[in-house]
């Protein structure tokens, strides 16, 4: 009897290790997921940093020309980000779709260095976009290492997974970036 009552609280402790080991893992898959988002995350703060540096001090007709090229990039970037959080959301992964919003989102930052350079001093691309190509095979990776988790997560740890993961991914609109007054609205002392 005592035998038994001894090995009771050993019992209840390793069925606690166990699920405290499977929680663990769930999270750590999320925090591992959601760093597989950091080069994505990355582009999009200097962007912003880019667009809010510059901005202010550009007349009308280069702050239009900022906006159409940051609105390009912007469209390209949340419909990879929209992708990345349907794929979550849904548990599936389109490997093709994967390589297509891959391939449109390197293409509109080489469009936004371009622009951006016409009005600036800057000659070199500002922003990478050698790393899109990696990071879309990383994520196609990451997918198939993860998915099973992603898909046995909780309802609570994948909303928490999909607001983290819309946090660092989305990108805001132009409007919202560097809102002070713009060289040519300013009043006149």
């Amino acid at each position: 009897m005592i035998e038994q009552q001894n090995s009771r609280p050993l019992a209840i402790a390793a069925v606690l290790c166990v699920i405290l080991a499977g929680c663990a893992h769930n999270a750590g898959a999320a925090a591992q997921v959601n760093a597989g988002f950091a080069p994505f995350s990355s582009t999009r703060n200097q962007a912003l940093a880019l667009v809010a540096q510059t901005k202010p001090s550009l007349g009308a007709a280069d702050v239009n020309s900022l906006a159409v090229a940051y609105t390009a990039l912007q469209e390209k970037a949340n419909a990879y980000s929209d992708f990345m959080v349907e794929a979550v959301t849904t548990s599936s992964f389109d490997q093709a779709k994967n390589a297509g919003y891959a391939a449109d989102f390197a293409a509109a930052i080489a469009a936004f260095d371009k622009s951006f350079g016409a009005l600036s001093a800057a000659r070199k691309p500002v922003i990478a976009s050698a790393w899109v190509a990696s990071f879309a095979q990383t994520l196609q990776a990451r997918w198939n290492q993860y998915s099973g988790l992603i898909a046995k997560m909780s309802p609570t740890t994948k909303a928490e997974l999909i607001a983290e993961l819309k946090r660092k991914t989305v990108w805001p609109n132009y409007e919202d970036i560097a809102t002070q007054p713009l060289v040519g609205s300013r009043p006149n002392p």
